[in-house]
C-alpha cells in the first residue's frame, strides 16, 4: 500500500534533509553573528568630589548608554560595563559633558550615544562651625515638681557643609528625653536630629542630656489665722487684730499636708508678764513651721494688751 504523499515528503530522503536543515542553522547563526545590533543599558555614574567645595546639585546616579556591536556580545551588556567615573576636582563649569571614551566597553563594542549627555553640577563653599545643643523633652513632671535646669554634654557640635545651609543651622535640636512624671533627675544618651541637606556632624551624633527636676515652689495663704498669748501666767492678754493673714512658700511636697491645724501663730507674753497692766507691740511668731518653708505675716507686729487676772 503506498504511503500518503504528505508522509513520504517528510521521510523520503531523511538524511539529506537532516543536513540540509543543520547547514541552514549554521548559516543563520553565523550571520547573526557577523550582523550589527543595537542595545542600551543603564550605567552607574561615579563622581570624585572636592574637598574645599560641597556639591548641592544632585547630578544623575545612573546614564542610559547605547551601543552598537556584534548581536552575541550585546546580550548581556549590562552586566559587562563598568560604572562610569567623573573627576570633579577640577570641573569649574555648570555643565559637565560626558564623553564616549569615559564608558568602558568589551572590544568590538562601540557607542551609540549617551542619554543624557551632559550633567549639571553646582558647589558651595565648606565650612565647618560649632552650632549649640538644644535639649528636647517629652512629658511633664509628676504634679507638684518642675524642670530647673536642663543641660547637654557637649553643649555644642561641628557641624561640616555648604556655607549657606551652615550659616542658617541656629541649634541643633536632640532626640526627646521622656520626663513624664519623674520625681527627681533624669538623664540619658539621646540621638541628634539629622543634620540638615549638604550638611554632616562631625564627631558627635549623640550626647547626654540631663533634666534636673525638683519640687515645684508654691504659695500657700492661710487667711484670718487666730493669734494665740503665750507665756502669761499673772496676766490675761487680749491682741488686736485678734487674726492675721499667713502666706507660706516652698516646695509643693512640703506644702502640701500645711494647714491651719499644723501651725499657729503665737505671741511670746513671758518677758511681760511681770509687769503693770498696759499695751505692748509684739512681733507675732509663726510654730510648727517645716524646714524648709518661708513665712511672711500681715501684720507681723500686734497690740498685746494684759491686765491683771481676776482671783
Amino acid at each position: 500500500m503506498a504511503r500518503p504523499l504528505i508522509v513520504r515528503a517528510f521521510t523520503d530522503e531523511l538524511p539529506i534533509k537532516l543536513l540540509s536543515l543543520v547547514l541552514a542553522i549554521t548559516l543563520f547563526v553565523l550571520v547573526r553573528n557577523d550582523k550589527d545590533a543595537t542595545s542600551g543599558a543603564y550605567v552607574k555614574v561615579i563622581y570624585t568630589l572636592p574637598e574645599d567645595r560641597v556639591l548641592v546639585s544632585d547630578p544623575v546616579p545612573e546614564v542610559k548608554v547605547s551601543v552598537r556591536g556584534p548581536w552575541t556580545k550585546l546580550q548581556h551588556l549590562d552586566r559587562s560595563i563598568d560604572p562610569i567615573r567623573i573627576d570633579l576636582t577640577r570641573v569649574h563649569t555648570p555643565d559637565v559633558r560626558i564623553d564616549d571614551d569615559l564608558v568602558k566597553l568589551p572590544a568590538g563594542v562601540r557607542v551609540a550615544s549617551i542619554t543624557p549627555s551632559e550633567v549639571h553640577v553646582e558647589f558651595e563653599q565648606r565650612i565647618v562651625r560649632e552650632v549649640p545643643v538644644q535639649p528636647i523633652l517629652e512629658g511633664q513632671p509628676a504634679e507638684g515638681y518642675r524642670v530647673l535646669k536642663v543641660v547637654a554634654e557637649p553643649s555644642k557640635v561641628r557641624v561640616d557643609g555648604a556655607k549657606s545651609a551652615v550659616d542658617a543651622i541656629e541649634r541643633v535640636p536632640t532626640r526627646p528625653l521622656r520626663i513624664a512624671d519623674a520625681r527627681g533627675p533624669v538623664k540619658g544618651d539621646v540621638a541628634l536630629e539629622p543634620p540638615p541637606v549638604h550638611t554632616r556632624f562631625l564627631e558627635a551624633t549623640t550626647v547626654m542630656v540631663r533634666a534636673d527636676i525638683q519640687p515645684a515652689m508654691v504659695e500657700k495663704v492661710l487667711d484670718d489665722m487666730p493669734i494665740k498669748v503665750v507665756g502669761l501666767t499673772r496676766m490675761d492678754g487680749t491682741v488686736d487684730p485678734p487674726t492675721a493673714k499667713l502666706t507660706l512658700r516652698g516646695p509643693s511636697v512640703l506644702l502640701g499636708d500645711v494647714s491651719d491645724k499644723t501651725i499657729s501663730l503665737k505671741v511670746e507674753g513671758s518677758l511681760i508678764d511681770g509687769r503693770p497692766p498696759a499695751k505692748y507691740i509684739r512681733s507675732l511668731v509663726v510654730s510648727g513651721l517645716p524646714a524648709g518653708v518661708a513665712a511672711e505675716v500681715q501684720p507681723d507686729t500686734i497690740m498685746l494688751t494684759t491686765k491683771r487676772k481676776r482671783e
